[in-house]
């Protein structure tokens, strides 16, 4: 309705292209293997099961572009019988889904439609009737793998990358019946029905499969965005991310253990148009079995870019290129400009901030920030935080004086036995302090003692002390056992 509601054809191509890189499974790659698997789906169904009138294809058509091609596809022969006519057909099989799809060609002229509903749809007994196995059998199952007229050996082999089920559509034809006879045979008839079922639920469920999402391990990933004023009308913006070094695969190099982690961001603004495209890679390494030749509980890394205010959706990925794990996700962030006296940028959570002079990742003037977006926190290890301050008015010898006070309170109750209590604040303080220039960076360390496993907020507020106007952030984490 959307596509169709644009006036000019220009209008329909541009929301066709946002169509796509809203469903692109690594948004911040140029390839997109959905479209590129649908569109050569869709050339199959046309070639295949192709129709003069729309859609273009058969249901069978449909099938195969919401599910790829199945693990086998037999052929049933029509009867005429005393007790009724049974129109031809064919019955698909998708094993690695578990889904039976039987169609019917009604009319004679090659248009094949769904058979039946599922159970509980349509009479059980018609059902038992239509699906046992044994009568599957009597009407003699002919197996009709793709005619070799309409596909080349090229053909067939590259269907076998984009198929959820291993298929072979190049065996002989007798190997091929009685491996799928033997198959049916051995499904009882309940499995039958349940398989018929499954394939109802997903058309309603999981309208589309492909074959990039099958049997997927994906790579856990934390990541969080912070912006910082930037140069003349841009912000610094930091893309930080984090890998459990639990899940990554490490090999032998050079005499150590090593790891290899990619992390990718594309930027579009909000016409889609890319405007920022950035690649960083991560090793840590382990050269030994102690704690202190252990690489951390989580790998970090960073992309910086410099963004203009405005709204972005922002293309998130990770991949560990030993193993070929990945961890893909879009956001959608709003960069706002710092134009008021004073404003404060985002809190960054960091697991370790220091002094630093050497040429390190991290650094942020003569602060080394490791940042930690999962945002959580074990005791009795301190919180750190980063921000920066802007648009402090300095005195005549350019010294800025300002108070920065901060609260952390608790999102959840707190549990007391059996006794669930409210606290209204669980650590506050504030402290004054003073700096050259209208822009001073702050870090903060906050012990952990006096908090409990749960969810807290932390909110600072800083004050100007010449001219008495103040700024607020917050940001949230967790503590854990």
């Amino acid at each position: 309705r959307a596509y169709l509601s644009l006036p000019s054809t220009a209008e329909r191509a541009e929301w066709f292209e946002r169509f796509w890189v809203d469903l692109d499974p690594t948004p911040a790659t140029a390839k997109n293997e959905r479209r590129a698997e649908h569109e050569k789906r869709a050339a199959l169904a046309r070639k295949l099961f192709g129709m003069s009138k729309a859609p273009g294809w058969d249901k069978r058509g449909e099938t195969l572009i919401r599910y790829g091609l199945p693990g086998n596809r037999t052929q049933t022969w029509g009867s005429v019988s005393f007790s009724g006519l049974t129109a031809p057909g064919e019955i698909w099989y998708y094993e690695s889904l578990d889904m039976l799809v039987q169609f019917r060609n009604v009319n004679l002229k090659g248009e094949y439609i769904f058979y039946n509903s599922p159970a509980g749809r349509s009479s059980r007994r018609e059902l038992e009737r239509n699906q046992n196995v044994s009568a599957l059998m009597e009407y003699g199952v002919l197996t009709e793998m793709f005619p070799t007229q309409f596909m080349s050996p090229d053909e067939v082999k590259d269907l076998v990358d984009f198929n959820p089920d291993e298929i072979d559509y190049v065996a002989s034809p007798d190997t091929r019946m009685y491996t799928l006879q033997d198959r049916i045979a051995q499904i009882e008839q309940e499995k039958v029905l349940e398989a018929i079922n499954n394939f109802f639920a997903a058309l309603d469920e999981r309208p589309t499969v492909y074959s990039f999402e099958m049997n997927q391990k994906l790579l856990p990933l934390y990541f969080d965005i912070a912006s910082f004023r930037g140069g003349e009308r841009t912000l610094r913006t930091e893309i930080s991310f984090e890998v459990p070094t639990s899940e990554l695969q490490f090999t032998q190099r050079e005499g150590a253990l090593a790891a290899d982690v990619e992390f990718r961001v594309l930027v579009r603004d909000i016409d889609m148009n890319e405007v920022a495209a950035a690649v960083d890679t991560v090793k840590p390494t382990m050269t030994g079995v102690s704690d202190q030749a252990r690489p951390p509980a989580l790998v970090p890394g960073q992309i910086v870019l410099a963004l203009e205010p405005g709204y972005y959706r922002i293309g998130i990925e990770a991949r560990d290129r030993t193993s070929n794990r990945r961890a893909a996700y879009r956001t959608n962030v709003e960069l706002a400009p710092f134009g008021a006296s004073p404003s404060v940028s985002d809190i960054q959570f960091a697991s370790a901030i220091r002094e630093t002079e050497s040429n390190q990742d991290f650094v942020k003037g003569n602060l080394q920030v490791v940042p930690h977006p999962a945002h959580a926190y074990r005791k009795p290890f301190p919180l750190w935080m980063y921000f920066e301050i802007y648009g402090l008015d300095p005195d005549p010898e350019g010294i800025a004086f300002y108070r920065v006070e901060y609260r952390i309170i608790p999102l959840e109750k707190r549990r007391r036995g059996p006794v669930l209590e409210d606290v209204p604040s669980a650590i506050s303080s504030s402290f004054e302090t003073s700096g050259y220039g209208a822009a001073q960076p702050q870090r903060i360390s906050v012990a952990t003692e006096n908090l409990w496993e749960g969810k807290f907020r932390f909110i600072v507020t800083v004050t100007d002390r010449r001219t008495f106007r103040t700024a607020t952030k917050s940001e949230d984490f967790s503590i854990l056992k």
